[in-house]
């Protein structure tokens, strides 16, 4: 399986098609495999990356704290060790905190950059929801995490039509201490995101995502998000929260390609 050494731990990553690079950057708790559904449409066109951030799945799970510019560093990182120099980077919920800080420190590094269902900033409303979220999993363990943030996070008409599929996929969650601590380490990480200050000096093109019901990430910080970042556009998805990747895919999938230049 392929791993890199980066910032004194083990990234699990892999690497599909040719072309441009795209890196894609995964949520809080969530592996690389949380873009499958993407990766072999993206892939048609571009180089993509998917990896699985410290503290999640295959990658080490290092003790605290961790925190969402150090994760930025882990993937310029990651990027060095796979000899790319720029890319495309896209990510979702947390990923999305972390391709903030890519574009901040390391602007030669990005070309365009994707954000969906994140924020600048957190509110007492999703912060009290990473909270719970912690102390759910420290007590029932990261199955019972999944299955809250799946209701908070999708429609109830997606998730009964998809149910057997979502069970099948929470039959996969692990529960190890390990895995707890690095659940954890990110959750904390996310709690403390705040780029306010610095969202103006990005000069990177960006498209910025949001579902309008979402409940884990203010739509209006999303929206703070976009307004900050002088070269971003905003993209509303009515009827859907955070979700909308999964709900809406198609019509993701479409707007994210032709964003990047390959429609």
């Amino acid at each position: 399986m392929p791993y890199a050494r980066v910032n004194g731990i083990n990234i699990y990553y892999e690497v599909c098609g040719e072309g441009y690079p795209v890196v894609l950057i995964s949520g809080l708790g969530s592996q690389g495999q949380s873009w499958d559904t993407q990766v072999p449409i993206y892939s048609k066109g571009y180089k993509v990356i998917v990896f699985d951030n410290r503290g999640a799945g295959k990658s080490d799970k290092p003790p605290s704290p961790y925190s969402t510019e150090g994760m930025a560093d882990d993937t310029v990182a990651l990027m060095d060790a796979l000899s790319i120099e720029r890319a495309h980077i896209v990510g979702k919920s947390m990923g999305g905190m972390i391709a903030q800080w890519l574009a901040i420190k390391y602007p030669e590094r990005v070309s365009k950059l994707v954000m969906g269902c994140s924020s600048g900033s957190r509110d007492r409303v999703g912060n009290g929801i990473l909270s719970m979220g912690r102390e759910i999993a420290s007590k029932a363990g990261l199955k019972a995490v999944w299955f809250m943030a799946l209701h908070l996070g999708y429609t109830r008409e997606y998730i009964e039509t998809n149910i057997d599929r979502l069970n099948r996929a929470s039959a996969l969650i692990g529960d190890s201490a390990e895995a707890l601590e690095g659940y954890i380490g990110q959750s904390m990480a996310c709690e403390g995101h705040n780029t306010l200050e610095h969202l103006p000096k990005i000069n990177t093109p960006a498209f910025v995502m949001m579902g309008e019901s979402d409940q884990i990430t203010s739509p209006e910080r999303t929206r703070e998000l976009s307004r900050l970042i002088p070269k971003a556009e905003l993209y509303v998805f009515s009827g859907v929260g955070h979700g909308f990747w999964r709900e809406r895919q198609q019509e993701v999938d479409s707007l994210v390609l032709h964003f990047l230049g390959n429609d």
